[in-house]
Parts: C-alpha cells; sequence; structure tokens
C-alpha cells in the first residue's frame, strides 16, 4: 500500500471494519480465523458475559504435581561467576513457545533475569515482528515447521535439554503435534529431572504450571 502516512494508511482498514459489529468480529476472529481479540467489554458487561461465567471458578493459576519416583528434587545448573543475585537464573534453560504479548512478556522478564531462552516461531505463522525488539529481548530465536518431522525432532532434542517449557498459544495446538503437556512430561519421564511446563491463557490471566518430579530444591517448597 501506498499511503502518504501511517494515519491514512490505517483508513481502508477502519472502513472494512466498521461494517461489521464487535459481536460479528468477534466470531470471525475467534470462531472462524482462530486469532486473538475479544470485546472491549466494561467491568460489568465481562462479568455478565458467558465468558466471564465460564471462569468464575478459576484462580489467578494452578499449580499441579505429578511426581516421579525416578526423578529426585534437582536445581538447575549452577554456572561459576555467572549465576549471580544480579542473574539469579542463568543456568535455567527454556523452551518460549510463546506468540502475542502476555506470554512473550513473561519469558522475557525471566531473560533479564539470565535464563536461557529460545523462542520457536514458525516461518508460515504471522508473528508480531514490529514487537520483537522488546518482547524478544534477551532471548534467541529459531524456526521450526511441526508439520515436518524433522523439526518435531529438534523441538523433542530442545525440549529434552530444558528445564522449564512455556506454551502461550490456544489449548490442543501443540498437542496435535505432539508436545501438549501429557507428550512433553512422558517425553521427560526417563531423564533424571523433571521439568516444569506453563500454559498462559492471557484471556482470564490464568496461569496452569505442570511439574513432573519439579525441578526445585526441597528448601524452595
Amino acid at each position: 500500500m501506498n499511503a502518504p502516512s501511517f494515519k491514512q494508511a490505517c483508513i481502508p482498514f477502519q472502513e472494512a471494519t466498521l461494517v461489521y459489529s464487535s459481536r460479528q468480529l468477534d466470531v470471525l476472529m475467534n470462531d472462524q480465523h482462530h486469532q486473538a481479540g475479544t470485546i472491549c467489554y466494561s467491568i460489568d458487561e465481562f462479568r455478565a458475559s458467558d465468558h466471564a461465567r465460564a471462569n468464575a471458578h478459576v484462580g489467578l493459576y494452578d499449580i499441579h504435581h505429578h511426581p516421579n519416583p525416578v526423578q529426585r528434587p534437582s536445581w538447575w545448573s549452577h554456572i561459576p561467576e555467572h549465576t549471580s543475585h544480579a542473574r539469579p537464573l542463568f543456568g535455567l534453560k527454556i523452551v518460549d513457545l510463546t506468540r502475542i504479548i502476555a506470554a512473550p512478556s513473561v519469558v522475557r522478564d525471566l531473560a533479564e533475569m539470565g535464563a536461557s531462552v529460545m523462542r520457536i516461531t514458525a516461518p508460515h505463522v504471522p508473528d508480531m515482528s514490529q514487537l520483537q525488539l522488546d518482547l524478544g529481548w534477551g532471548k534467541w530465536n529459531s524456526h521450526l515447521d511441526l508439520r515436518n518431522q524433522e523439526d518435531r525432532t529438534k523441538l523433542e532434542a530442545l525440549i529434552m535439554d530444558a528445564d522449564v517449557v512455556i506454551d502461550g498459544y490456544r489449548p490442543s495446538i501443540f498437542k496435535k503435534w505432539g508436545f501438549g503437556k501429557d507428550e512433553i512430561l512422558d517425553l521427560v519421564k526417563g531423564r533424571d529431572k523433571g521439568i516444569i511446563y506453563a500454559h498462559e491463557n492471557c484471556y482470564v490471566c490464568v496461569i496452569v504450571i505442570l511439574l513432573e518430579s519439579m525441578s526445585t530444591h526441597p528448601s524452595h517448597n
């Protein structure tokens, strides 16, 4: 598009959007095209919505422990002269399966505290690249196309070497490729240490953390 300014470049999109109601846009974005977005309700409107009523019982986060007798409680590897009060998470390895704003922000904060973060995206999935100067701070990035067995094998290897996996996509997206919560716990069940699997749900501010013989020290329980 050849427009003299950003404001004028937005006009065709505004005109196309205005022919729909907010409810129609909600259905088009979420139900048909599976994109992230919702109606900007007031607090009272949201509380009265089906969405809020369905999640009224949900807290800020849920934690589930999945014990494994072969995996003893442990801590991540301490790296001399690097793991410190300034970078307390140095040595912690995180596989970042996140995409838009909320979950990438969580993982960025962990990277700023020293964690080694590998963010995985796909070449065929649209990404908000304009935000990566902020949300990608301190991370490595890699493209993996999980439609290919070779790339699925690469992701398996990354997870086998990781302490934490953070999933910020819609439920079931990674499960269909063999990387849902249960599949990841099964993948690492034979190694010496467990894994922390976190699934972030920005719509209701829920983080579900599932731990397979959690890789934490007993003194931190």
